[in-house]
């Protein structure tokens, strides 16, 4: 691998392990889609540094009792030789990988998005779909800490706009019955409505 393609993967890689987390890690996909969609890789490309690169290095955070939370680090240089030489390890995708599947279907889907967008419009719509997000995850018996109607202010034109199709995403990476899909839901028409 040369230097220059070690630092194209990098931030991808970072952003990757950002859905192997041991927390919430649903309102991530805007950024980690961020990430993917300005790296230049393709589709076929992306999905094969998801689940040839990072998922076997870093699947074994969620299978512990008490994985890391904050920040996971993997070995890059079992990156970089799964990234020269790595297959998709598809027994270990076939019992684990339910564990990410959602939440990387949903980054996939936002990184299609985001691509072709000017960089400022792309940070903007990146932005309102993660306060989107946390609105939504956080709950909808309590106040959001973070999607809040003063920081929901700057983008509020296109948080609307994307909710649309944001919402069948938020659905499908949630574990709701219908009724509390649509209390969650609720919980973000009220913040737009702000």
């Amino acid at each position: 691998m040369t230097q220059e393609e070690l630092l194209r993967r990098r931030p991808v890689w970072a952003a990757m392990r950002e859905l192997f987390l041991d927390t919430e890690t649903r309102w991530s996909v805007p950024s980690v889609a961020r990430c993917c969609a300005v790296s230049g890789y393709d589709d076929d490309a992306l999905e094969r540094l998801f689940w040839a690169e990072v998922f076997p290095e870093a699947i074994g955070n969620l299978t512990q009792v008490a994985g890391e939370w904050t920040g996971l680090a993997v070995d890059e240089q079992a990156l970089i030789n799964r990234a020269n030489h790595g297959t998709i390890p598809w027994l270990t995708r076939r019992a684990h990988g339910a564990l990410v599947q959602k939440s990387w279907q949903a980054a996939r889907q936002v990184t299609a998005w985001l691509r072709g967008l000017p960089e400022g419009e792309r940070d903007a719509r990146v932005t309102a779909l993660d306060l989107l997000g946390r609105r939504y995850f956080e709950g909808r018996a309590r106040e959001s800490l973070v999607a809040t109607p003063q920081a929901m202010r700057s983008v509020l034109d296109i948080a609307r706009e994307e909710w649309g199709r944001y919402e069948p995403v938020c659905l499908a990476m949630s574990n709701h019955d219908e009724a509390e899909a649509a209390a969650y839901s609720a919980a973000v028409r009220a913040l737009l409505q702000g």
